[in-house]
């Protein structure tokens, strides 16, 4: 089942290649990472054997999050979501990849005034970037890798998001059992399970908010969707548990939407936690959805190019 990613979402009518070249395989970077210079706010992420998905009697728990365990090797990924101010550099240096609410700096009027509702959260640099696409976000990452050599940008794979949101932790959160609105920006007029309601915001909040996991991660939970480079499949996970440990996955070979992972502003609680799985179509934009870097260093990415 498709869940609710935003209050809206608009469709562009390109045309889309039914696959793409995998990441880097990250299980290469811990040879290397801890002896180069990583970007600012990008921390490293130590590896390691982890269960993913979740429980059949976790509140939320839905068909395509049957457990397996899945190894993974370093990574390093960015604190914050990317920014509005990150990527209008972006869409401005290339004269492409837009975001939906804005044509030639000028905000959208017409039918996409609904990201007007979003306020001084739609164009403030430090909140984070809405009314991208999985592709617009492919070529975020193409631009920043050329822009700087120093290494290979990218999306996380869906196991590298769901460990690091984790941040060493088994429960339905990060934060434990349940996940407040003083913890996370989503919907607090459905909090988890049967906890009391919270405030509902109606709008992002700036990426450095809130208190960040273990692994110094800000906002896993809520605020935006965040895709990642794993192809949906809502079989996947159990053909993953016929294969025992799982090895650096990447996802279905081919589909035709893309995994998006956290929760936003506008999800009910249950859809904040760290197994909830979501999609959505490569060409979608949406108030909802945003991302979040992984960057894999210089020696790892000349050894394991890719094609967008």
């Amino acid at each position: 089942m498709l869940l609710l990613i935003s209050s809206l979402v608009i469709y562009q009518c390109k045309k889309l290649s039914p696959s793409t070249e995998p990441p880097a395989n990250p299980a290469n970077i811990d040879s290397v990472a801890s002896k180069l210079k990583l970007p600012d706010n990008f921390v490293l992420i130590k590896g390691g054997s982890f269960t993913m998905g979740s429980l059949e009697g976790e509140y939320g728990h839905q068909s395509d999050e049957t457990q397996h365990t899945v190894k993974l090797g370093d990574f390093a990924m960015c604190r914050y979501e990317v920014t509005v101010g990150e990527y209008l550099r972006f869409a401005k240096e290339t004269k492409s990849h837009y975001p939906a609410w804005l044509n030639a700096d000028s905000i959208s009027t017409g039918n996409k005034d609904f990201y007007k509702n979003l306020e001084e959260a739609l164009t403030g640099e430090r909140y984070p970037i809405v009314g991208v696409s999985w592709n617009d976000a492919q070529a975020y990452c193409e631009w920043l890798t050329k822009k700087w050599k120093n290494g290979r940008y990218r999306l996380p794979t869906e196991a590298e998001w769901e460990y690091a949101c984790r941040g060493g932790t088994a429960s339905p959160f990060n934060t434990g059992e349940n996940l407040t609105t003083v913890q996370a920006n989503y919907d607090g007029n459905f909090p988890y399970w049967n906890n009391p309601k919270g405030e509902y915001r109606r709008k992002t909040v700036m990426v450095e908010s809130f208190k960040p996991n273990d692994y110094g991660l800000f906002n896993m939970h809520g605020n935006v969707w965040e895709w990642c480079h794993d192809w949906y499949d809502g079989k996947y996970f159990d053909e993953c548990l016929k294969k025992g440990i799982v090895d650096n996955p990447l996802g279905p070979e081919r589909g035709s939407h893309r995994v998006v992972r956290g929760g936003s502003w506008v999800s009910r609680a249950r859809y904040c936690r760290s197994a909830c799985r979501n999609y959505g179509a490569p060409n979608i934009r949406s108030d909802g959805v945003g991302f979040r870097l992984v960057f894999v260093p210089q020696v790892q990415s000349t050894a394991h190019p890719a094609k967008m």
